[in-house]
């Protein structure tokens, strides 16, 4: 699964959910990365693992155009508590990402790890 900003606005945040939902909001997944590109944008990695611990799939949350984050080194993601999840909305045309549950940019902007953005790009490999 593949989407980014050249779908319809509706059709974007419909794809996300449909994602969220899938993957129980990604509640006690695993962070993996953050990694920041030459051009500004950062990808977020996330690891859906099996009962084993095994990596089942790999989601890539790819932010362009960041307007404001609060990134953590790679070293102490595997330390985050992900028991509520991840959070992904779209507010004032602008998407947020942040660590825990919330339904507004008032959340996102105080987690420990977020990025607010203009566009945003997501690919599923399983």
């Amino acid at each position: 699964m593949a989407f980014d900003n050249s779908l319809q606005k509706g059709k974007i945040m419909q794809e996300i959910n449909t994602l969220l939902k899938k993957y129980n909001n990604f509640k006690y997944e695993q962070l993996r990365s953050v990694e920041q590109l030459s051009d500004g944008t950062k990808i977020v990695t996330i690891v859906v693992q099996d009962d084993d611990g095994e990596d089942v799939n790999t989601i890539n949350l790819e932010f362009s155009d960041i307007k404001s984050s609060k990134i953590l080194i790679d070293s102490v993601l595997a330390y985050i508590d992900m028991s509520s999840g991840i959070t992904l909305i779209k507010e004032n045309n602008l998407y947020g990402f942040a660590i825990g549950s919330g339904t507004a940019m008032l959340h996102v902007n105080s987690a420990p790890l977020y990025i607010v953005a203009s566009g945003i790009k997501i690919t599923e490999n399983s």
